[in-house]
């Protein structure tokens, strides 16, 4: 038995289980409990939800169900019968999700994703409508449930099913309830957040994937670049024209033309209107400025001040780490975490990649112990999703969902920034009933 220095925290993520913490008393206990009742919670509201899911399919009349995955299934059509440029214009597109629908009432849902998007929507267009809907959610939410298992370090994930949590997090069933692609954008970040370190080609390329919705990506080069990622960030970059290329080849260069045209129209007939039933849907500053009423030019002049912030915070806490700190996780949850507030056009389905950076500070905070202030910006970003929801006090909660992702980006920044405490770990093996357990101890 040798008693081994751990001078740096993020050395020991991977090996040492939460509820081994030296000051093993009563609050080892209270954790254990609470996060087994989480977790069957969590559990429980996200099987529900899969069994009304099925139960609302099944129903005639209740056809907007995860409809917005019609306009990504409708465009696949178009791009395999030839007609790939007419998923960004508005009459065959619309004309494919009637076909679909078969309702009067029902609203067009546009097309405004990067042709490199049109190749995978094509993919799931192969099979039919129901069939794609199904898999396409099973796939994604798959990618997002591995994301989750391997941001968690093995000590908390292995016979402690925390990132069970993260399936009930209710953000989960509002972007499976929209048909969205919440789960796919945060597998992105998670993967990337993971193989950070290990693997940065593999990080690179998942960060460049996140190019299908480029308002996610706008703080990934500076944040790359301030971190030192220049591999990660070569990558990146090469991923993105690789994609391009690929498109170009597949549907031509008259796809582009369509598709800069329709990133015209996203602005001026959907983003800057007035329009209450699709502002209420907005989770960033700019929304709940037009949701409020606010002219245009305040709503983007605060959206600017908020977005320069988050930039300028991430920027200082990427280049200000304590020596021995660096973490590819910490950086790629304070990425994550900033992402909202970079850009006005963000809606509550993105709430899912929330789940990163909430996914490393719970890590964290197993780890040794919350700081203040933590496990209540965790409690009120995972809530959010459903305070969004309520229609009492509407306005308010949609601004306390923007509180709760502002409390947890400073959270991550903060924890990220600590400076490294020095503590002894002594050896042991691993111990059958954690609640009993005595000091940290491992093999040297």
């Amino acid at each position: 038995m040798a008693r081994v220095s751990i001078i740096n925290p993020p050395s020991r993520i991977d090996t040492i289980s939460p509820f081994l913490a030296p000051e093993c008393g009563k609050r080892p206990r209270l954790e254990f409990y609470l996060l087994r009742m989480g977790e069957g919670l969590a559990l429980v509201a996200f099987l529900s939800f899969c069994v009304m899911w099925v139960q609302w399919q099944s129903v005639p009349g209740v056809p907007r169900i995860s409809g917005d995955f019609v306009s990504f299934w409708t465009a696949g059509q178009l791009a395999l019968e030839g007609h790939a440029a007419d998923a960004y214009q508005k009459a065959p597109h619309f004309a494919l999700q009637m076909a679909v629908h078969r309702t009067p009432d029902w609203p067009y849902l546009a097309f405004f994703y990067p042709p490199f998007f049109l190749l995978l929507c094509a993919g799931f267009a192969l099979l039919g409508y129901l069939p794609a809907l199904c898999l396409w959610l099973v796939t994604t939410c798959a990618c997002y449930v591995a994301a989750m298992r391997a941001l968690l370090p093995k000590g908390v994930r292995e016979g402690e099913p925390v990132w069970v949590l993260l399936l009930g997090y209710p953000a989960v069933m509002v972007n499976a309830g929209f048909g969205q692609n919440g789960f796919l954008s945060t597998a992105l970040l998670g993967g990337a957040a993971v193989w950070m370190d290990r693997r940065p080609v593999l990080a690179g390329m998942c960060l460049g994937c996140l190019a299908y919705k480029p308002q996610l990506g706008i703080i990934v080069p500076l944040a790359l670049a301030a971190a030192g990622r220049w591999r990660c960030f070569a990558v990146a970059g090469a991923t993105v024209l690789a994609m391009t290329a690929t498109a170009t080849l597949a549907f031509g260069a008259g796809i582009w033309p369509p598709f800069i045209a329709g990133m015209a129209e996203a602005r001026l007939n959907w983003m800057e209107p007035i329009n209450a039933n699709y502002l209420q849907f907005f989770i960033t500053v700019y929304g709940a400025v037009r949701l409020h009423g606010g002219p245009l030019a305040l709503a983007y002049a605060a959206q600017a001040a908020v977005s320069v912030a988050a930039a300028f915070m991430l920027v200082r806490a990427l280049r200000r780490r304590p020596p021995g700190a660096r973490s590819g996780r910490a950086e790629g949850a304070a990425i994550a975490a900033c992402v909202p507030f970079c850009s006005p056009f963000m809606l509550e389905y993105d709430l899912v990649i929330l789940a990163v950076p909430m996914a490393w500070l719970l890590s964290e905070g197993l780890r040794d112990g919350f700081r203040r202030g933590e496990l209540a910006a965790l409690l009120g970003t995972y809530l959010a999703p459903v305070l969004f929801k309520m229609t009492l006090f509407d306005n308010a909660m949609k601004l306390g969902v923007i509180a709760a992702a502002a409390m947890l980006f400073a959270a991550v920044l903060r924890r990220m920034t600590e400076k490294p405490q020095n503590f002894t770990v002594r050896d042991s093996r691993v111990m059958a009933n954690p609640l009993t357990a005595s000091p940290l101890v491992r093999e040297g």
